[in-house]
């Protein structure tokens, strides 16, 4: 039986989309979210088991499903990256072509691991902020869950962003969209989605982060692991300081591993791990396939008491 070669860059990239497709569709999603062993038992106690991707994260893969089979609209975003990156970065790409959106938990599983890691709002109104907020759809997610469990009390959403074209996504969001956060104070929930890894100075992230929340208040970490740092903005693209230093003999160190040296990092920043779970970090897709993804580590972490 003879094999069907397209013929035409066109016709081969059509191609290899829809094998690339149903290769997605054989994937066991489970193990986005299962650990393959135990951690530490001072860790193992405080972890969410999500199992599985719930309604709203599969209706999330079916919007970028058929985004992706805009095969013309991913033409254009292809010609028009090339002409931009010589100016842009990719960020302020995706910012500026409205693409690239990301998804790492529904306001259920949101609901679920703030829950368990003791967050309650206790004033009006509610304060949030997101560092590096990106498109603002994950802070959208987290704002919703915040106004379920604070009653609806009113929420003000604070977000920072390096990118100047998301930026203006966020402010056409009503995001109170600052620059720097240290003249912020006693913040009720901070996020920090997917940000260490990508910044120049991550323990003085950490640092900033300790100081803006408030004394009860919590803070939501996530970090991809295989830990591998790139910063955007420089030209060596490597930090300051590593977050996480190999210590395996050359071997890579596995999820639970990187886990709990993180988590560990964090109580000997001054925080306590008060819950974590291991969620897809999801990424819309391209000519070649319909999304992407990395595996999180999702952490909501308190200050420790003085």
């Amino acid at each position: 039986m003879a094999i069907y070669r397209p013929r035409g860059t066109l016709a081969r990239v059509i191609h290899a989309k829809f094998h690339n497709d149903n290769s997605l569709d054989s994937i066991d999603t489970r193990r986005w979210y299962s650990l393959a062993h135990a951690l530490p038992p001072r860790f193992q106690s405080k972890f969410v088991a999500l199992e599985q991707p719930d309604s709203t994260t599969v209706h999330w893969l079916e919007r970028t499903k058929l985004l992706s089979a805009n095969i013309w609209l991913h033409l254009w975003h292809a010609l028009a990256r090339s002409i931009l990156q010589f100016f842009m970065t990719q960020t302020d790409i995706n910012g500026f072509l409205k693409r690239g959106s990301m998804f790492i938990l529904s306001e259920d599983q949101f609901n679920k691991l703030l829950v368990a890691g003791g967050f309650s709002a206790t004033s009006e109104p509610v304060t949030l902020l997101d560092i590096g907020a990106g498109d603002g759809e994950i802070s959208l997610r987290v704002a919703n869950t915040v106004a379920e469990l604070s009653g609806n009390a009113s929420l003000r959403v604070f977000a920072t962003e390096a990118s100047w074209t998301m930026r203006d996504r966020l402010k056409k969001l009503n995001f109170n969209v600052i620059t720097e956060i240290g003249d912020l104070q006693n913040m009720e929930l901070i996020l920090c989605l997917n940000v260490l890894d990508r910044c120049f100075d991550p323990f003085k992230l950490l640092e900033d982060i300790h100081n803006t929340l408030a004394p009860a208040g919590r803070a939501v970490i996530a970090l991809v692991l295989p830990y591998m740092h790139y910063v955007e903005t420089n030209s060596s693209h490597l930090p300051i300081r590593s977050l996480l230093e190999s210590s395996n003999n050359g071997r890579p160190a596995s999820f639970e591993e990187e886990a709990t040296k993180f988590m560990d990092l964090l109580e000997n920043c001054g925080f306590k791990v008060e819950s974590w779970t291991k969620a897809p970090y999801l990424c819309e897709g391209d000519l070649h396939q319909s999304f992407y993804w990395l595996i999180d580590l999702i952490v909501v972490i308190s200050k420790k008491a003085s």
